[in-house]
């Protein structure tokens, strides 16, 4: 099986792009017009502010997080954050455990359709290391 790693460990763009192009010349010959309206509904929950980066804390974190971690550690109004996460769990991307305690607590654990997102955020950060986006050349 072929690596798309350069012997120096850096990913190899071509086979980046190459998979790219692997997987944009499936969705032609085997999307299904709904499969397509299902991936643009996915892209539109994915694009909302907060909804990736609620998803990649989930994927570096074992375990539930609370709302004020996440809060904490994205740095996003109370509002913004409740209806994302309201919009991932109504999604099947998340659960939501409530507990019965004085505060009330609140937890929220990726679902399997969630952790299968891991890879996604694993290639983004391989494509982030072979692309320059602040345009430097660095």
């Amino acid at each position: 099986m072929r690596s798309d790693r350069m012997d120096d460990g850096i990913p190899d763009a071509e086979a980046i792009i190459e998979r790219g192009r692997r997987y944009r010349d499936e969705l032609d010959e085997y999307g299904e017009p709904e499969q397509k309206e299902t991936v643009a509904e996915l892209f539109t929950l994915l694009g909302r502010a907060y909804a990736l980066p609620v998803l990649h804390l989930f994927s570096l974190n074992e375990g539930p997080l609370r709302f004020s971690d996440l809060e904490d550690r994205l740095d996003v109004s109370p509002t913004t954050l409740s209806k994302r996460l309201s919009e991932l769990t109504d999604a099947g991307l998340l659960t939501r455990h409530s507990y019965d305690e004085i505060p009330p607590r609140v937890e929220y654990e990726p679902t399997d359709a969630a952790n299968g997102l891991a890879p996604v955020f694993i290639h983004l950060y391989e494509w982030a290391s072979v692309y320059d986006l602040d345009g430097d050349g660095d």
